[in-house]
């Protein structure tokens, strides 16, 4: 499937290019599938950021987002110095969870499709609800205001 058309993804998906290293790549010449996931969280940081809010604010407020179920699907393989974009969007949320999904494409071809869900949880491990505000912030477009750093790695 190409990435144009009627697009696989919401308009307020945010999007990071990402240059493989060779340190990317397994003996094969391919990316290591494992770095997908660290693609993953890249795009998932760049979307929360873009939206005004950081992983770090939401845990100085005592929640916790791990990853309690993830999941790719291998498309087409990656190789050495080849450009990417990392498309991330929340696709799910409630009041004590949300579900990011990716898309991992090169020159319009998906190569990695994927999400991660997240339960919020306080120190002690234990579901709790998600900051006020959170929900709303995520589930919306890019901030005016919003701190892009970090849009290529």
């Amino acid at each position: 499937m190409e990435c144009h058309g009627s697009s696989p993804f919401p308009e307020n998906a945010s999007k990071l290019k990402i240059r493989v290293l060779y340190a990317d790549t397994d003996k094969m010449g391919v990316v290591y599938h494992g770095n997908y996931f660290r693609w993953f969280e890249a795009g998932r940081a760049n979307y929360m950021r873009l939206r005004g809010t950081r992983y770090s604010e939401i845990e100085q407020g005592g929640v916790f987002l791990p990853i309690v179920e993830a999941h790719a699907e291998y498309l087409r393989p990656a190789a050495y110095d080849e450009v990417l974009d990392v498309l991330a969007w929340v696709s799910d949320i409630g009041r004590a969870q949300l579900k990011f999904s990716y898309l991992i494409s090169r020159g319009g071809k998906e190569l990695v499709r994927g999400y991660t869900r997240h339960a919020a949880v306080n120190g002690e491990g234990k579901p709790v609800r998600l900051p006020a505000g959170i929900p709303e912030a995520l589930a919306g477009p890019e901030s005016a205001s919003a701190d892009a750093d970090g849009q290529t790695l």
